[in-house]
């Protein structure tokens, strides 16, 4: 990273506001952990999406990749309940809107 760019950044970081903010996000993640849960890691949404694209051939469904991320590795176990919750929602909503548009 050019030097400039970094100083940039540390300004950002050192500002009060900034400090501000981080404190307040620090203390709303440690409150509910379930909610920030995932299993992609530093991995893009996106980068998991084309990888799923090139393994099935075909774009994947949101719920693909929801699945991809939120699930734990190998098993068909969500995280948490919160995303067990999540994609259960996501999954009867896509049914009722488009339930009968096959035919």
């Amino acid at each position: 990273m050019r030097i400039d760019y970094w100083e940039s950044l540390c300004n950002i970081w050192a500002a009060e506001r900034w400090q501000q903010t981080s404190t307040i996000m620090k203390v709303n993640r440690a409150a509910n952990p379930e909610a920030n849960m995932h299993t992609s890691g530093s991995i893009f949404f996106a980068t998991h999406q084309s990888r799923l694209e090139k393994e099935l051939k075909r774009p994947p469904t949101l719920q693909k990749v929801f699945d991809k991320t939120h699930k734990k590795k190998g098993t068909d176990i969500y995280i948490s309940d919160k995303a067990r919750e999540v994609a259960e929602s996501y999954s009867q909503q896509m049914t009722e809107k488009y339930a009968g548009e096959e035919q």
